[in-house]
């Protein structure tokens, strides 16, 4: 059964699912769907086309699908909503805002955790299982793949992408494409580190992946001989067997938006 609590407000057009549990001064707009179980803690806004996956819960002071802060586009009707995946944990005053007529909305997936005072900007897409700590700020139209982890205080600019199984350390300022698998860190701008070995190690690479995944990336950053296409033709035979390696060459290839960074710290 669904709890409403007495002080919160919520339009009588919202579609809540069962044993939603509504606390204190919450508000809920008329397009706003939540699915099964969902738990607004208290003092949460939801609003816009916004729609909230089975077992998610959002604490107290979060604003979600509120219109966007894009200029270009100020029609709240034209807004194009938000996607929130299942069993998310959205924290203490963050801020998650509407897609506009640019995307078909700003989508975060399933099993995710963002933390206190990050902000997801219009049109963004987050992958499943991704962490973003507190005060991550992450500007309009940013994509991150699965399993990427971004510390305390990153700032993502726009129209970037981050692979999969990335780790972004605290304070980084990302203004170029991260790697899948890899480590960043740099401020004011992202450099590679390394490939990401211990959250690898945890989600079940083999030495052997980790190999062919550094061999890529040897290529690009440790090697001087020809242009980084030419490198990457060449360790392409190599790794050629191995899925890991293969999407890394295919995020560099075809993925990347705004280039990657191809500077790097020493190993």
């Amino acid at each position: 059964m669904t709890e409403i609590h007495p002080s919160a407000i919520v339009h009588p057009n919202a579609k809540l699912g069962q044993d939603c549990k509504i606390g204190p001064f919450c508000t809920v707009g008329p397009d706003v769907v939540l699915g099964d179980r969902v738990e607004l803690v208290s003092s949460v806004v939801i609003d816009g086309k916004t729609t909230v996956g089975d077992d998610s819960i959002i604490y107290p002071f979060a604003v979600l699908g509120v219109m966007s802060q894009d200029l270009k586009w100020q029609d709240e009707s034209a807004m194009t909503g938000v996607r929130i995946g299942k069993r998310c944990r959205i924290r203490e005053y963050v801020t998650i805002h509407s897609g506009t007529p640019a995307s078909d909305g700003t989508v975060i997936g399933d099993d995710c955790q963002i933390m206190v005072n990050a902000h997801v900007g219009h049109d963004c897409k987050i992958g499943n299982n991704v962490v973003m700590s507190n005060l991550v700020q992450v500007a309009g139209h940013v994509e991150i793949e699965d399993n990427a982890i971004l510390s305390g205080g990153v700032m993502v600019l726009q129209f970037s992408r981050i692979g999969c199984y990335a780790f972004i350390a605290g304070m980084t300022g990302v203004t170029s494409d991260i790697l899948p698998y890899a480590i960043y860190e740099g401020t004011p701008r992202a450099v590679y580190r390394t490939i990401n070995r211990v959250g690898l190690m945890r989600h079940g690479f083999t030495n052997e992946d980790m190999h062919a995944i550094h061999s890529v990336y040897y290529a690009v950053y440790r090697e001087t001989d020809g242009t980084v296409a030419e490198r990457l033709a060449r360790v392409r035979k190599e790794v050629k067997n191995n899925k890991y390696a293969m999407d890394a060459i295919d995020f560099i290839e075809n993925r990347s938006k705004r280039g990657i960074n191809t500077s790097a710290h020493a190993e």
